[in-house]
């Protein structure tokens, strides 16, 4: 870490300070749900499921450090790549006809991102609209993804001279109003992840007649309010551009 990052780091460390429960939760929560004592042997499904945790846990981990450095677009890339590793779990854990489609493609998943938001939607909510919602979040992450004129316009006044002017150069963006990008691409990867941690357990058939099963579901069950404690400062900061890519915040 250069001296640049180190000397930015503590004021974005006291922006983020309140989402550290919820994204510690949801990694130890990860880490800790396949240790635990279950109903359902170790099929292909599972075995699937295993490997892209793991991913998602890393990409967890990376979004997190990244928007601590101050590199939000960068934590919003690797958010994407969570994003998609997280609903290949939801989609794949209890299907083992899925696992198996999934292991004969040769081009990587065999859905796209659209078809698995309505996957996961299907099984966890009767609104038949939640899958639009969940694609509108990986919309906006691909606007920070991809080469976008207004991400990268965002991004530009991370170290500006004056309202028109800004310097090219690798710095921390530690503007407040781009707080709300920050939160949003922590908020997004910490459900999605936690969802994906869920729909492994539901597959592993935890035994809740263990006490360690019930504490475990007790702590992944907090995340959400934690989560929404962490946002509701926050709501009234808009975001600097739509999911559609339509600018909508000031450049200062």
């Amino acid at each position: 870490m250069s001296g640049l990052e180190l000397a930015s780091s503590p004021k974005i460390v006291e922006m983020l300070k309140p989402f550290l429960q919820p994204i510690t939760d949801c990694y130890e929560c990860g880490v800790e749900m396949p240790t635990l004592p279950c109903r359902r042997e170790t099929t292909k499904d599972i075995g699937v499921a295993a490997l892209f945790l793991k991913r998602s846990l890393n990409d967890l981990r990376a979004t997190w450090n990244l928007a601590l450095l101050g590199y939000t677009s960068q934590a919003g890339s690797v958010a994407a790549a969570a994003f998609e590793n997280a609903l290949a779990i939801s989609c794949v854990a209890g299907s083992i006809s899925r696992a198996e489609q999934f292991l004969k493609s040769k081009s990587g998943l065999p859905w796209s991102v659209a078809s698995l938001c309505g996957m996961h939607a299907r099984r966890t909510t009767e609104d038949e609209n939640y899958w639009k919602v969940l694609y509108s979040q990986y919309e906006w992450l691909c606007k920070v993804k991809h080469p976008t004129i207004p991400s990268a316009l965002h991004d530009a006044f991370s170290v500006s001279l004056t309202r028109a002017e800004y310097m090219i150069m690798a710095a921390p963006d530690t503007r407040m109003q781009d707080l709300p990008n920050k939160a949003f691409v922590l908020s997004v990867t910490i459900l999605r992840v936690t969802e994906a941690i869920e729909s492994f357990a539901l597959a592993r058939q935890l035994d809740f007649e263990r006490s360690n099963v019930i504490s475990w579901q007790e702590r992944l069950d907090s995340i959400a309010t934690n989560l929404d404690n962490a946002l509701a400062p926050l709501m009234k900061m808009p975001l600097p551009f739509t999911y559609k890519g339509h600018i909508l915040g000031k450049h200062e």
